[in-house]
């Protein structure tokens, strides 16, 4: 695996991220090519942290790791589907500073990879042989569908409530960051009280990560995110930190303009920087660094050992950590 996106907390389980990469690897040598080609860079992995949530689940209750793997291999593999989804319906053309798949790819067949890695993920849940595990992988898979689709049909630039946001990025993030740590704490035979608390734990952990990656939008450069700054902005998506400023400021005129596809690059660059300077950032992080203390004060009911220890640092650099 890379070492180049890992983050440092991960880096004591580095055995276990290795040998659920060699899964990915089986899987792309199942399938022949051109398939293999296209599905071997969103395999590739990014920093790893949802394979990460497994294995310390694994850890905190002393499991044996083989089963963890297969499923952390195929949250990552889920993971990955979503992201090419996400890219073809946002016509976006870079993901992690590559070309997206449908960039290099007809769109019909870059559809089919994408349910394929879904197929993939799907029959990796199955294999653990726990209706349980199932039905929480079912119940978040169908929620990032319906998120999916309310977020398509937003017409750009309309000035969203925070209900409206919460609720996109919850099923965007939270869904599957909370499905990640239920389905693991199923694994581990876990009480009831632990996976709810571990399901708590990964829903507020992945909407502090949302709401950092919207602010990441918008102040990291390109050559970090890997794609343009303000990538949300420019496709007319109002996210925490735009709301923030459009609820404060009464001269939105270049915000607005950005949002309805009126600008030009300048108008784009006028708007970053009116975001950045209107305290919208910092309020932002404020309400991310708030979820996040509720995701840490969900590990509280949960066995006291260092996985435990790790999720709560996690939880932490979620909101602080940089493309």
């Amino acid at each position: 695996m890379s070492d180049k996106r890992l983050l440092p907390q991960l880096e004591p389980i580095r055995i276990d991220l290795d040998r659920i990469a060699g899964l990915l690897q089986q899987a792309l040598d199942e399938v022949d090519e051109p398939l293999r080609a296209m599905l071997r860079g969103p395999l590739a992995g990014g920093k790893w942290l949802r394979s990460g949530l497994v294995v310390l689940v694994a850890r905190m209750f002393a499991q044996p790791p083989e089963p963890f793997h297969r499923l952390a291999a195929a949250v990552e593999t889920l993971h990955a589907a979503t992201l090419i989804h996400d890219d073809l319906i946002d016509d976006a053309l870079l993901r992690r500073g590559k070309k997206t798949l449908h960039a290099v790819w007809p769109v019909r067949v870059t559809v089919l990879a994408g349910d394929y890695l879904l197929a993939r993920a799907t029959r990796w849940v199955a294999e653990l042989d726990l209706p349980q595990v199932m039905h929480a992988y079912g119940r978040a898979l169908c929620m990032i569908c319906e998120g999916e689709v309310r977020q398509t049909l937003v017409v750009k630039g309309i000035h969203r409530s925070r209900a409206d946001y919460f609720r996109s990025i919850e099923a965007k993030s939270a869904a599957l960051f909370a499905a990640v740590m239920e389905m693991a704490g199923i694994l581990a035979v876990a009480s009831e009280r632990d996976v709810a608390a571990l399901r708590t734990y990964g829903w507020e952990l992945g909407v502090a990560y949302q709401i950092a990656d919207d602010v990441l939008d918008l102040t990291e450069d390109a050559g970090r995110l890997g794609k343009p700054t303000g990538s949300d902005l420019r496709n007319g998506l109002v996210t925490l930190p735009v709301l923030h400023y459009l609820e404060t400021t009464e001269n939105d005129y270049p915000v607005r303009a950005v949002l309805t596809g009126k600008a030009e690059e300048v108008d784009v660059e006028a708007a970053l920087l009116a975001i950045r300077e209107s305290g919208a950032i910092a309020a932002s992080l404020r309400e991310a660094s708030a979820r996040a203390d509720r995701a840490q004060r969900a590990l509280e009911a949960l066995p006291d050992n260092r996985a435990r220890h790790t999720l709560h640092d996690l939880a932490t650099v979620a909101i602080q950590r940089r493309h």
